[in-house]
């Protein structure tokens, strides 16, 4: 028995409505799908060009790190293994006694006190000009051979080494043991004690200092003779 006409119409418009509305679907999905894929695309992108810039980021670091010349001051200098204030001021000043210049300009609550890779901001002074200024460190006296306890008597040459070393680095250290106050380093110690501020190392390894630039007023060191 056919079905009526009227029934097949309602049929084939039911058919056509969801033929429409899955196509409709299939279009809203592929827009999605599409604004997926371009914001992914944007985002790699975005990490490509941020990374390059970031690489550019290590080099300017070690390039801006370098340590300034005595004779393009004022400038930065990054703190060595074995270095004080005093030395420091030396290799640019041509004089350790202006290491407060250094202590001010970087506003260091303890003198003593200075790390290795330290960023120190060396200022360049009025009056000390390039040609004054040297590179390397101007040459220090002899160490004496015997204690400064065992020095000849006075009116002999060991009488006149004692009295430069008080005019350098202060009255010389005659004892085995030596009481720090403030305003000493262990560079200006060795100085008095054995003519050479570069001996500093003797005292440290023998007090089992185990950085050179920190010391405390007060502490007890043992002189080695």
């Amino acid at each position: 028995m056919a079905r009526p006409k009227k029934e097949v119409s309602q049929t084939e418009n039911y058919l056509d409505k969801i033929s429409e509305e899955v196509q409709s679907n299939q279009s809203r999905l592929s827009l999605i799908l599409g604004g997926l894929i371009i914001l992914v695309v944007v985002i790699l992108i975005f990490n490509y060009f941020n990374r390059g810039d970031g690489s550019l980021g290590p080099s300017q670091e070690t390039q801006g790190s370098e340590d300034v010349s005595p004779e393009n001051l004022p400038g930065q200098y990054t703190v060595k293994e074995g270095d004080t204030l005093f030395t420091i001021a030396e290799k640019y000043y041509s004089d350790g006694y202006k290491y407060p210049e250094i202590v001010q300009e970087n506003e260091l609550a303890n003198e003593n006190q200075i790390e290795v890779g330290q960023v120190l901001q060396i200022p360049k002074l009025e009056g000390v000009t390039t040609a004054e200024v040297s590179p390397t460190p101007l040459p220090t006296p002899e160490p004496t051979t015997l204690p400064l306890t065992e020095q000849v008597p006075a009116g002999e040459k060991g009488a006149s080494d004692a009295s430069m070393i008080g005019e350098q680095w202060g009255p010389p250290i005659t004892s085995d043991t030596y009481t720090v106050i403030p305003g000493d380093w262990l560079s200006k110690i060795a100085g008095r004690a054995y003519g050479d501020i570069f001996a500093y190392q003797k005292i440290a390894d023998v007090n089992n200092i185990a950085n050179p630039d920190l010391i405390e007023p007060g502490q007890v060191l043992k002189i080695p003779r």
